[in-house]
């Protein structure tokens, strides 16, 4: 078998073939006996949850070894292809029940709390008190809704799904907004009087044309045993939680936490690794455990009931319709600067006085504090109703991870992971990954599914449409002077709408408008937002018959482009 096209995607079982043909290399690799017969049976015995399921004990593996264990389980643990008999939609329903019943109790704690019922211990109340004063300073006074850059973003809505989101798909619906959202639905859509307040009104009436939505939960591939669950917010809601999500983010920045950034949370990780002073921490269901009555205690006043006005409290899960424990979700346009800022606020609170506070580092739920305050957090965590995730969280030994990045001993052991059946793509991206380790057997192995006519190569640092190697690049136009070369490289078509909906009238209101606001990328589909937005523009064009057309999530077959570099 082998690949002809660059988007070719094959089945389950010939993803499974390769897979184990190259997993037996790594196998082979290992130099502890126990370990290297415990995969090889695995795989012989095509066990495939128990290599799914395997923990590695990393104090006694050797980083050779540890580096092998790692990519056996990266090809198997997070394919969205492979059934092995769990239910993953029901794991994920249950798990955001659970949520739900967690944040219930951690409500109804907080309310006795607040009626002088109940009380934590000293020290707990103390971090509490300082988070909050921390909070404050961060957040500063609650912005003006004209301070906002109010917009849409890359995802789906209650009423247009994931796959044909576009501003302009979302501008063709009558808008919708949570039915907490109605009393300053008119003040709010004021600030778009140039183009949307418009659309919304009744010419003769004057009465605003808007439909009362609960959010729609609806989920994503996350790893062999469960699902990941988001929650589609009405379209208006999600435009203003993006606008404050971007606020947040913006006065997290001026306190030195970059949401845009993880490369502080992965250095550190390194840093951890090696002197052991550092440690990371990461959370079960973290946005799913923000308790309503946590925000109001740690956030000031005013801007808990800022955010409250704008998040959707009712979701409909499976048909059933029923008021949110949580705060917010993912889907929701503030959840993920919510939660880093909760977050970093307790890190905060539980470090002071300590040599290295300098070294707290949070992005979302992944937390970097020093390893003498990883007992405290940890505990803080729990009485506010979170839960740490032990087998992802190290503060002792050689292993340390953060915000994708691995480290044992300062070496980087992350693997390369497969999430769904082989594509041809996927192929040279997992072939890279080899040369780039070094790895010349695993890399030729893979050229042998690759057909000769489909291999293009060229330098690394330019993508993985075309495979590194060492080929001579073509000079380009010497007789006129010019001392580059070219290669060529293979590139995904971004996926376009043209048909022609209702919503276009008013999109080149909404391009004008949107061509103000900056990129944003603080903690979201980074991808989404470059398909959708060019410095702020939603990305259009027109087609033969001249109709508009935007980007949407989405490939529509590839190209072969020529890169032009200096070097050699």
């Amino acid at each position: 078998m082998r690949f002809t096209r660059w988007d070719q995607k094959e089945s389950t079982d010939v993803t499974n073939d390769i897979l184990k043909r190259l997993a037996s290399v790594h196998c082979s690799r290992i130099s502890e006996s126990y370990t290297r017969e415990y995969f090889i049976a695995s795989l012989t015995s095509n066990n495939i949850l128990d290599l799914c399921n395997y923990s590695p004990a990393y104090d006694s593996l050797s980083i050779w070894d540890a580096i092998q264990v790692r990519q056996v389980c990266a090809f198997f643990n997070k394919r969205a292809d492979l059934d092995l008999g769990i239910d993953r939609r029901r794991a994920a329903v249950d798990s955001f029940i659970a949520a739900e019943s967690l944040c219930r109790q951690t409500n109804i704690l907080l309310d006795k709390r607040r009626e002088g019922e109940f009380s934590f211990p000293p020290y707990v109340e103390a971090v509490l008190m300082t988070a909050q004063r921390k909070i404050a300073s961060i957040l500063g006074d609650v912005p003006v809704l004209s301070d906002l850059k109010i917009r849409f973003g890359p995802g789906a809505t209650t009423q247009v799904q994931k796959r044909m989101a576009s501003p302009r798909r979302k501008l063709s619906q009558t808008l919708a907004c949570s039915e907490d959202f109605l009393p300053v639905v008119r003040q709010s859509l004021e600030e778009l009087e140039g183009w949307l307040f418009a659309e919304c009104k009744d010419a003769s009436s004057q009465v605003l044309s808007v439909e009362i939505h609960p959010c729609k939960l609806s989920f994503i591939p996350k790893s062999y045993k469960t699902f990941r669950s988001v929650c589609s917010e009405p379209a208006l809601n999600g435009m203003f939680q993006a606008g404050i999500g971007s606020h947040i983010s913006e006065r997290l920045r001026r306190a030195g936490v970059d949401i845009s950034d993880q490369t502080r949370n992965q250095r550190l990780a390194r840093e951890g690794s090696l002197t052991g002073a550092l440690a990371t921490l990461d959370l079960s269901s973290a946005s799913d455990t923000i308790s309503t009555e946590l925000v109001y205690e740690l956030l000031p006043y005013d801007w808990a009931v800022f955010l409250d006005r704008y998040r959707t409290k009712s979701v409909n899960v499976e048909g059933y319709v029923f008021k949110q424990e949580k705060f917010s979700s993912m889907g929701n346009g503030f959840t993920f600067p919510l939660e880093t800022l909760i977050f970093y606020g307790l890190a905060y609170a539980c470090t002071v006085g300590d040599e290295l506070q300098n070294k707290v580092s949070v992005y979302g739920d992944d937390i970097i504090v020093p390893v003498s305050c990883y007992a405290l957090l940890t505990d803080i965590l729990h009485r506010c109703g979170f839960i740490p995730n032990l087998s992802k969280s190290f503060s002792t030994g050689r292993f340390r991870e953060s915000c994708g990045a691995d480290y044992l001993s300062g070496i980087d052991i992350r693997p390369s992971y497969i999430k769904d059946a082989l594509s041809a793509f996927d192929v040279f991206r997992l072939h890279n990954f080899y040369v780039r380790a070094g790895d010349t057997e695993c890399a030729a192995i893979l050229l042998e599914y690759l057909d000769p006519s489909l291999q293009k190569w060229g330098p690394d640092g330019y993508g993985d449409g075309h495979l590194i190697g060492d080929a001579p690049l073509a000079p380009f136009k010497r007789e006129r002077g010019w001392c580059g070369f070219v290669f060529e490289t293979y590139t995904f078509k971004p996926k376009k709408d043209f048909t022609v909906l209702p919503g276009d009238r008013v999109y080149p209101l909404y391009s004008t408008y949107a061509s103000s606001l900056p990129l944003v990328s603080e903690g979201e589909d980074l991808a989404g937002y470059a398909r959708e937005f060019v410095a702020g523009l939603p990305a259009h064009s027109y087609d033969s018959r001249d109709r508009l057309g935007v980007s949407i999530p989405g490939r529509n077959g590839y190209s072969l482009i020529k890169i032009y570099v200096l070097t050699n």
